[in-house]
């Protein structure tokens, strides 16, 4: 994947923490946005290492 993917994967996966947090409190909800902040991060790791990468 290219850096220009995975900026494209993090913009949803914004859209996608924005999205679950409108719905109703419920262990279901907590779930969502734990794995939502997870593949954030895994997003951002790998995103930082690409652009390491290129300098």
């Amino acid at each position: 994947m290219t850096v220009v993917d995975l900026e494209e994967l993090a913009e949803m996966a914004v859209q996608l923490e924005s999205t679950a947090r409108k719905l109703a409190p419920s262990p279901e909800r907590y779930e969502l946005l734990r794995d939502v902040a997870r593949f954030r991060a895994q997003l951002a790791t790998r995103l930082s290492e690409l652009k390491a990468k290129k300098k």
